[in-house]
C-alpha cells in the first residue's frame, strides 16, 4: 500500500512558481510559499478529494488577506472563484482523482511505478506493465480499495459545488419572494420586513433539495466480520478487512490444505503477522460431509504435497466405492446417475467442453471450492498441474462429493 500513498502524494505537490491573480480592483501575487501554506491546510487523514475543498478555501483566504480590504469581501471571493487561470492552476496542482486511474497509471507508466515503488527491480516493473492498464485482476482489488480509501469520493467536491449552487439559487428565489411579500405588506408594523433577517432566510432554504450520495454499505465500520476460505487471503486483502473492523473481532474459517498458493505458516503465525493479536484456534477433526470412501483416496493426494495437512476423519460411509474409468464413459455415468436419482445435483470438474444443465454443473477446480455435490465426475485430475496448486486442486475437487466420486481419464 506504500505505492498507493506515494502515487497520491505525487498529485499533492504545491507549484514551485508563483502566479499573478487578476481581480476587478487589483492584481494579487500568489507565491510558491503561499501554495505550500494552502497545501498544509487539510487535517491529517483527510482523503485527497475531500481535502481539495480545504486547500481551495485556504488559497482564497490567503488572497483575500493580500487584498487588504481594497475590495468588498464577498465580491472579491466571487471574483476569485470565477478566475479561470486560478482555477486551472489549482486543478493541475491538486486534481480530482479516481482510484482506477491512479492504479492504472502504475501499470502503464514505468517511470511512475519506479517513483512510487522504488523497491521493485527493473524486471518487476517490466512484468507489471499491461497493454490495457485497467484489465483488472483479483490481485488489483486491494490496491483499488486502498486508492479509494486514500482518495475518498471524487464526486464529493462536485457534489459540494452542486449543493452550493442549489443553495445560492434557493436563496435568490427566496429573496425575490421576500421582496414581493414586503412590497405587498400594508400592515402598520410592517412585519414582513423581518423576513430580511439572514438567519430566517437561511431557514427558508429547502435543504431537502440538495444532492446527496448513497451510503457505501461495504465501507464499514463493522463490529464483527466472518471470513470464509481465509487460507486464500493475501496480506493486502487482510488489510482491507482490518480497515473495516476496528474492533478486530473476526470469525475466520480456513483450511491450509486448500491453500492453492501455499501456506507455510501456522494459522497463529499468519493471523498475528497480519495484525490479529488475540487468536483462539479450534481445529476441525471430524468430517460430516465427505464419505470415508472418498477421503481414503483424497487424503494421500494432499499429504503427498503437504504432509502436515489437517485432514479430518470422516464419520460416515456411503457404501459406494470411488469409480475409475475412461473419459468416453462420462455421458453414460451421468445419464445413469440422473436416471437413478430424481433429486440432487452433479458436477463435472475439469472438462470445460462439457455443457452444464439444470442438474449437472461444469466447473474448474478453483470455482468448485466451497461447494458440494451429490456426484462429482472428475476429469483428468493429473492435468491440473504439479506442485502445491495442482495437489490442492485435485484434493478440493475430490472432496466436493457428498455421495459418489467418479474419476475419468483420457486415453
Amino acid at each position: 500500500m506504500r505505492a498507493i500513498e506515494a502515487a497520491v502524494r505525487f498529485h499533492e505537490e504545491p507549484p514551485r512558481r508563483g502566479m499573478t491573480v487578476e481581480t476587478d480592483s487589483s492584481d494579487l501575487h500568489l507565491t510558491a510559499d503561499d501554495w505550500a501554506e494552502a497545501f498544509e491546510a487539510p487535517d491529517p487523514g483527510t482523503p485527497h478529494n475531500e481535502a481539495r475543498a480545504q486547500v481551495w478555501e485556504e488559497l482564497l483566504a490567503i488572497l483575500e488577506d493580500k487584498a487588504d480590504g481594497d475590495e468588498d469581501g464577498e465580491h472579491l471571493r466571487t471574483s476569485l472563484s470565477r478566475n479561470r487561470e486560478l482555477r486551472a492552476a489549482f486543478d493541475r496542482a491538486w486534481p480530482l482523482l479516481e482510484a482506477a486511474d491512479v492504479v492504472g497509471d502504475l501499470w502503464s507508466v514505468p517511470a511512475y511505478l519506479r517513483t512510487c515503488a522504488p523497491w521493485l527491480s527493473p524486471e518487476d516493473v517490466r512484468t507489471l506493465q499491461r497493454d490495457n492498464a485497467q484489465a483488472w485482476t483479483l490481485s488489483d482489488l486491494p490496491l483499488l480499495d486502498a486508492a479509494r480509501q486514500r482518495l475518498g469520493d471524487p464526486e464529493s467536491a462536485r457534489r459540494t459545488r452542486r449543493q452550493e449552487a442549489v443553495v445560492a439559487a434557493e436563496r435568490e428565489r427566496m429573496a425575490t419572494v421576500i421582496e414581493e411579500l414586503i412590497a405587498a405588506d400594508d400592515s402598520e408594523l410592517l412585519l414582513m420586513t423581518s423576513l430580511r433577517h439572514g438567519d430566517l432566510q437561511d431557514a427558508l432554504v429547502d435543504r431537502a433539495a440538495l444532492p446527496t450520495a448513497d451510503p457505501d454499505v461495504l465501507a464499514g465500520p463493522f463490529a464483527h466480520i466472518v471470513v470464509d476460505e481465509a487460507q486464500e487471503l493475501t496480506d493486502a486483502e487482510w488489510q482491507m478487512l482490518l480497515l473495516r473492523c476496528p474492533s478486530r473481532s473476526f470469525t475466520i474459517v480456513g483450511d491450509r490444505a486448500q491453500a492453492r498458493h501455499g501456506f507455510a505458516e501456522s494459522w497463529q503465525e499468519r493471523l498475528e503477522r497480519v495484525g490479529l493479536d488475540r487468536v483462539t484456534l479450534a481445529s476441525l477433526t471430524l468430517n460430516y460431509r465427505t464419505p470415508e470412501e472418498v477421503m481414503a483416496e483424497a487424503e494421500p493426494v494432499i499429504r503427498a504435497a503437504r504432509p502436515d495437512a489437517n485432514v479430518p476423519t470422516s464419520i460416515r460411509s456411503s457404501g459406494v466405492p470411488v469409480v475409475h474409468g475412461r473419459l468416453s464413459e462420462r455421458d453414460a455415468v451421468l445419464a445413469g446417475w440422473l436416471a437413478e436419482h430424481d433429486e440432487g445435483v452433479a458436477c463435472v470438474i475439469g472438462d470445460p467442453a462439457f455443457p452444464a444443465t439444470s442438474r449437472v454443473r461444469s466447473l474448474t477446480p478453483a470455482l468448485g471450492k466451497g461447494l458440494e455435490f451429490d456426484l462429482v465426475v472428475l476429469v483428468d485430475p493429473e492435468r491440473f498441474g504439479g506442485g502445491i496448486e495442482g495437489a490442492v486442486d485435485r484434493y478440493v475437487a475430490m472432496t466436493r462429493a457428498t455421495q459418489r466420486l467418479v474419476v475419468l481419464t483420457s486415453p
